[in-house]
């Protein structure tokens, strides 16, 4: 594959200011070069693209039609080649696009971020729910928060909260239900996650850990999201499984309680991913350590 011609940018610049002008002597002006040189860049221009770009005239000159239409646009790759400058020598304020998945942004990040805004009321915040796979190049996002076990090549990635794993009810049907041992989870509506990641751990691995494993977890009811399994625990349906950092409010708010202290560490967490270019932008870095140091406060942070 041939490579692509360079781009003559000194005669296009030229071109673009005679262009605009219709006169070679007021585009020297401005150019601060002679009419001659002007003349010499259109010359150049016109041979290489192998075409006429403007009617010479004793006094005057006009574009063609053919000259018209490179004008319009090279006047629009001009303006925004001066946009994208301008940005660089006087940045405005950016916003910082952070993007979560859904239950994690509704239950743990959202909640919080007052607090950051708070400490950093400078920076503003975009968070984006999502539990699609995402593409920080593409996406245009300067942080995502996603679950998984790692690594993630090419990407600076940063370990944010284990992933624990025990079972949450409502006070009422705990009062309704007596739960003293794992195995009377048999007596009770188990809810469950149908979209477990391979590996990630399940009702089968948490009752088997808890000396339970009879206990028939797949009879109960699925939802397609923890989310969804966590309200219906805090209305009393049933037990939810659920991760620590997802009903840390309702636990300490009394809408939930933990009917047995028996926890189940995975191997996933949830981790800050950013492009590498971008780890050590201030704004980025604040938002990162914001969110560790909230982590760690809440004892989230308790990796293999």
């Amino acid at each position: 594959m041939s490579a692509r011609p360079r781009l003559p940018l000194t005669s296009l610049r030229v071109f673009e200011a005679a262009a605009r002008h219709e006169s070679f002597l007021r585009a020297a002006e401005e150019l601060a070069i002679t009419p001659g040189a002007v003349s010499r860049q259109i010359k150049a221009l016109e041979a290489d693209l192998a075409v006429r770009l403007f009617e010479r005239f004793n006094r005057a000159v006009r574009l063609t039609e053919t000259g018209e239409r490179l004008a319009v646009g090279v006047r629009q790759g001009i303006t925004r080649i001066e946009e994208a400058v301008d940005e660089v020598r006087n940045p405005r304020q950016q916003v910082l696009a952070v993007t979560a998945m859904h239950s994690f942004a509704a239950r743990w990040l959202v909640p919080r971020l007052h607090l950051f805004n708070e400490r950093h009321p400078e920076i503003q915040v975009l968070v984006a729910a999502s539990d699609t796979t995402v593409d920080l190049v593409r996406d245009r996002y300067d942080v995502a928060i996603r679950f998984g076990r790692g690594p993630y090549p090419g990407l600076a990635a940063k370990k944010l909260i284990s992933l624990f794993m025990f079972p949450v009810c409502s006070p009422r049907l705990l009062a309704e239900t007596p739960l003293d041992h794992p195995r009377d989870l048999a007596n009770v509506q188990l809810f469950a996650d149908v979209n477990l990641a391979q590996a990630e751990p399940d009702w089968g691995a948490w009752l088997a850990l808890a000396g339970a494993p009879e206990v028939n977890w797949r009879r109960g009811q699925l939802f397609s999201n923890i989310y969804l399994a966590i309200e219906a625990a805090v209305a009393g349906r049933g037990v939810a499984l659920a991760e620590a950092a997802l009903v840390q409010d309702e636990l300490a708010a009394g809408r939930l309680v933990k009917p047995f202290d028996i926890e189940l560490l995975s191997t996933y967490s949830q981790w800050i991913l950013t492009l590498p270019e971008k780890a050590d932008r201030p704004d980025i870095r604040r938002f990162r350590n914001w969110m560790v140091a909230q982590a760690d406060a809440e004892g989230l942070r308790r990796f293999e």
